[in-house]
């Protein structure tokens, strides 16, 4: 395997799913889908060109399967190839005199493969485009986002510092520094990039954003994405609402006692609120048990929510569900309430897919700011199972008889359940439970604040 040292250029011919590249030595075969870019002697202090890809391990015990960045020196380069991957400076995001870059690690995010991906990947990648001063930051806990939020990003936004954090991380990680920046006093900000580089389980936003696709995808969207704004959705609930307990979630992530209980609690998201199936099934599976399960752990919950093992019936969500829609002709916004009071799967998103292949809103379009609701009452659990596999089929549940979805402007629900385990709701991975009688609103958020790296909207440069 040559390594990035090796003094020998190599000749490249382009096939239509790899490249060949070899020299008088050697001769090596890349995967289309495994080259990240191709760096020019513009950017750095050698002759010709610099492919970088990523190659698996194997053959060594202790790293097999791994993935890593290699990279090899070219002589010169097909046309196709340099149309699609050539680099010769670094956008403006990562041009250190015009933005700070953070990189932000989430250990815990999904299996725990964030700090590896940065060892093996990232930070080699960055030192090829000569970036070597990036600040990093590995999560410690549940609430290392949040305090960098407090303590350095929201600081530099107001003082007018342009910002990109790179961040290797789930939703999760997301939605802490949404909720951090929009929970803020405001006052006027430079809005921070973000780079999403995918880690945890779900990744919604990341599926929906196409950096789901394969592992180059993140590094590719680095160079080739540019800032757009983010939408968000604000969730306010009934005073007596709260997060679940340390002991019933992994974390309760604004820094407060578990036991706290909040007026006015608010929370920023840009992926989904739910209720019944959905927010029960990923409070149920957030655990270290469920978790090594990857997404899966997401079916697995499903299935022992709609077949209890007692033999009962699923349960039969009692609330009373609003939603206010807009007014074509008047551009103005009403308010309709749902007829029926029973409900099974009650969702609210602003993206496409709730994990890669999961399309729970097909309608959706990529920071389009638009929130969609997905709702069905109860069923047979069979019918259950069968709604939630057609989203694997392309959306193809949104057709279903008895399935609403349809474009809201914001939803209201008025909780009637005794047993607080059917008043849990999930707002991005969060889970807070309602009290007695209390409620819940969804709704647009009208400012941005932050911006995502994406090269959807854009054409490649």
């Amino acid at each position: 395997m040559a390594q990035s040292s090796d003094p020998g250029c190599f000749s490249a011919d382009l096939f239509e799913n790899f490249i060949r590249c070899h020299n008088e030595e050697k001769e090596i075969a890349i995967a289309i889908d495994d080259i990240v870019c191709v760096v020019s002697e513009t950017m750095a202090l050698w002759d010709g060109y610099k492919l970088l890809f990523l190659q698996k391990t194997f053959g060594d015990v202790s790293t097999e399967g791994c993935t890593s960045l290699e990279s090899i020196r070219l002589n010169s380069l097909p046309t196709t190839l340099s149309s699609r991957y050539l680099c010769t400076e670094l956008p403006h995001h990562l041009h250190s005199h015009q933005s700070e870059v953070l990189i932000v690690v989430s250990t815990a995010s999904g299996t725990g493969t964030a700090k590896t991906f940065y060892e093996n990947i990232l930070q080699p990648f960055l030192s090829h485009l000569g970036l070597c001063d990036c600040e990093v930051h590995e999560t410690r806990s549940s609430l290392t986002i949040i305090e960098l939020c407090k303590s350095q990003i929201i600081p530099r936004a107001e003082a007018g510092t342009h910002q990109t954090i790179i961040l290797i991380s789930g939703d999760g990680g997301l939605v802490d520094i949404i909720d951090t920046l929009y929970s803020a006093p405001r006052h006027s900000i430079t809005r921070p990039n973000i780079v999403l580089i995918p880690a945890g389980t779900g990744n919604a936003m990341a599926s929906s954003l196409g950096l789901t696709s394969h592992p180059t995808a993140g590094l590719k969207e680095l160079l080739q994405g540019k800032p757009r704004p983010l939408p968000t959705f604000v969730a306010k609930f009934s005073p007596g609402a709260h997060y679940v307990t340390e002991e019933g979630r992994a974390r309760v992530p604004t820094g407060a006692s578990p036991t706290t209980r909040y007026e006015a609690l608010r929370i920023h998201g840009a992926v989904v609120a739910s209720w019944g199936i959905h927010a029960a099934l990923v409070a149920d599976s957030d655990t270290l048990e469920y978790r090594r399960f990857g997404a899966n752990r997401f079916k697995m919950a499903a299935q022992e929510l709609l077949f209890p093992p007692s033999g009962a019936e699923s349960h039969r969500y009692a609330g009373t569900i609003s939603l206010t829609r807009r007014d074509c002709q008047s551009n103005g916004e009403y308010v309709e309430t749902m007829e029926s009071k029973e409900h099974m799967y009650v969702l609210a998103t602003m993206v496409q897919s709730l994990e890669r292949g999961f399309v729970i809103s097909p309608e959706s379009v990529p920071l389009d700011g638009c929130l969609r609701v997905v709702h069905f009452g109860p069923v047979p659990s069979e019918k259950a199972m069968q709604l939630m596999a057609s989203a694997y089929q392309g959306g193809q549940h949104v057709r279903e008889e008895g399935v609403f979805y349809s474009e809201i402007e914001g939803l209201k629900i008025n909780f009637e359940e005794a047993d607080e385990r059917w008043r849990r709701v999930c707002i991005d991975g969060r889970v807070v439970v309602v009290e007695t009688d209390g409620w819940m609103e969804v709704h647009k958020e009208p400012e941005c604040l932050l911006n995502i790296v994406t090269s959807i909207g854009f054409q490649h440069c």
